[in-house]
């Protein structure tokens, strides 16, 4: 029986995995177009690359990770530029999503992933290791830190690490009570789903969304938990903070 934390992403892949990876409210109740949200990744893949040769990163593209891959929408492009590309998610619906949109591709492959390392892969197995917008959502800070450290060990000499990481988050919103129509409805949706009721019925009908936590590990940590692992930062991208107050960067590293 999945954990909390895999139950969640797999009602999101369910439900709305458009809006789960990127949580831009225009894909909201299947809204949004599912060729332009992958066309996103494209220019995305191609930004980090070409940040990647003006650092000297990632010469050698034979084998790429996507750790958190969703339906694939940087994995693919990912697979244009590299002899393979490996796409891991959690959920099985978002990785049968990502099979079925991306038949076409051979040489781009995704898998579901579970636990608390990345122990089938021997060190060095990949060019570049990339994890955006995925750590964040891992049940502790400690499962965060054993990532990060696990990412250096998969990765080849003078390939490239790329992950984005929160250093601070808001409280979480404390629930409106029970007495309220608001409380009643989230508070309610949680406990009709963990009743049984089917996700995509408390999504529709309810308004109820799965479970989002986000969590936060500060600069300084994820800077150390690289260096301990044998890897080094090369650039950071400025601090950035989005509309609901969590300030991010993403690193790149290698070793």
């Amino acid at each position: 029986m999945p954990d909390m934390h895999q139950q969640a992403w797999e009602d999101w892949g369910s439900v709305d995995p458009l809006y789960a990876i990127l949580t831009d409210p225009k894909y909201r109740h299947g809204g949004g177009d599912v060729g332009e949200f992958l066309a996103t990744g494209e220019g995305f893949a191609q930004d980090l690359l070409d940040q990647c040769d003006e650092l000297g990163l990632a010469g050698t593209r034979k084998s790429a990770l996507d750790f958190g891959c969703g339906i694939g929408r940087v994995t693919a492009p990912l697979a244009a530029r590299f002899t393979s590309a490996l796409g891991l998610d959690v959920s099985e619906s978002m990785v049968a999503e990502a099979r079925r949109l991306h038949t076409g591709r051979p040489n781009c492959t995704f898998e579901v992933h579970r636990g608390d390392d990345l122990h089938q892969y021997p060190d060095g197995s990949f060019d570049l290791v990339l994890s955006v917008l995925v750590l964040q959502h891992l049940p502790s800070r400690s499962a965060m830190v054993g990532y990060l450290a696990e990412f250096v060990r998969v990765l080849r000499p003078g390939g490239a690490l790329i992950v984005q990481l929160p250093s601070s988050v808001p409280p979480a919103p404390t629930l409106p009570p029970w007495t309220t129509r608001e409380g009643l409805r989230k508070r309610g949706g949680s406990l009709l789903r963990r009743a049984g009721v089917s996700p995509g019925f408390l999504y529709q009908h309810l308004d109820w969304v799965p479970e989002m936590t986000m969590t936060a590990v500060s600069d300084e940590i994820t800077r150390s938990t690289i260096a301990s692992a044998g890897g080094r930062v090369v650039h950071t991208t400025p601090p950035d903070i989005d509309s609901g107050g969590t300030e991010s960067r993403i690193y790149f590293a290698t070793r």
